[in-house]
């Protein structure tokens, strides 16, 4: 591991990175076109590893190609307001939602099992583009649960990502189950909604 990628170093992104999305998940409205810019940062960056490590490359040319995307989506997303909703809100109901919609989609039509895969490839992208398209009519409640949720989940990912890199015997809170950790963006995602005064009439 290069100087720049020490565990050191990884922890400290991690950390900010971490109290960067629990700033968009409590306070993402009042600065929302920042928290769209954020948002797509972060897409940016997790999104375009996948297709990276495709192609063998070391650690270092990676990271600066997952920077180049990162920052590509950042200003795409805060110079065009709509698109950085779309973003955050495709991005979000692909990870979690689409897999399970195109699932019980395929078994209500009967489909074969052979053809799964390719339809959910197909219908988990139509899906999250449907829902996308109509999050993008609305404004503040929208991107208050959006800011909220995505915010939780990042701040969750993140702490998620420091703590094997901590130097202390925690490995039964590490290997914590994945419905502990859904449960826990859930709650902070709520308070992040609260905290952003959704329920409030103006």
């Amino acid at each position: 591991m290069s100087v720049f990628l020490s565990e050191q170093n990884m922890m400290l992104i991690y950390a900010l990175l971490m109290l960067a999305a629990g700033f968009i998940c409590f306070r993402g409205y009042s600065v929302y076109r920042l928290a769209l810019a954020m948002i797509g940062f972060a897409v940016g960056f997790s999104r375009v590893r996948p297709y990276l490590e495709m192609f063998k490359l070391d650690e270092g040319t990676i990271l600066i190609i997952q920077l180049v995307a990162a920052l590509a989506c950042a200003v795409l997303a805060w110079s065009f307001l709509r698109v950085g909703v779309f973003i955050a809100a495709y991005h979000f109901v692909q990870d979690n939602l689409s897999a399970a919609l195109s699932d019980m989609l395929a078994k209500k039509l009967g489909l074969p099992e052979i053809v799964y895969p390719l339809f959910a490839i197909v219908a988990g992208a139509a899906i999250a583009w449907l829902i996308a398209w109509l999050v993008v009519k609305s404004e503040r409640v929208v991107i208050v649960l959006i800011t909220s949720v995505v915010g939780a989940y990042g701040a969750v990912y993140f702490l998620r990502s420091i703590l094997p890199l901590i130097p202390a015997d925690i490995e039964a809170f590490i290997n914590l189950p994945a419905p502990v950790w859904m449960a826990a963006v859930a709650l902070l995602a709520l308070a992040g909604v609260f905290a952003q005064g959704l329920f409030k009439h103006k």
